[in-house]
């Protein structure tokens, strides 16, 4: 698995969050100003190149459906940050949340 830009994680946020939609459905999904169609459009192609999603034929359009659960690229990505930045240290990632006091708010 890879990690995600930006712009491809907010696609997957929405679309995660509506389980399947056409890319007019994951624009109405943005705040103003939202990105062009054709932007939306592009970055689920690259996601689809990318194996985070599939998509099925719908009139003339298509659906687009997530084929990465959100909870696997969550796993993913806090794998990556504990070994990226916290060299692999469960300690040393709950020292950083005990000392910014984010873990205080968690419990």
């Amino acid at each position: 698995m890879q990690r995600l830009t930006p712009a491809e994680e907010q696609v997957m946020i929405r679309l995660w969050a509506l389980n399947e939609a056409t890319v007019k459905d994951l624009l109405m999904f943005y705040p103003a100003p939202k990105p062009a169609y054709n932007t939306v459009s592009t970055i689920v192609r690259i996601l689809e190149k990318k194996k985070f999603i599939k998509h099925k034929k719908k009139g003339k359009g298509y659906i687009y459906l997530p084929k990465i659960a959100k909870t696997e690229y969550r796993d993913y990505l806090a794998k990556w940050l504990l070994e990226q930045y916290f060299d692999c240290s469960n300690q040393a990632i709950v020292d950083h949340f005990n000392r910014s006091k984010q873990l205080d708010e968690l419990l």
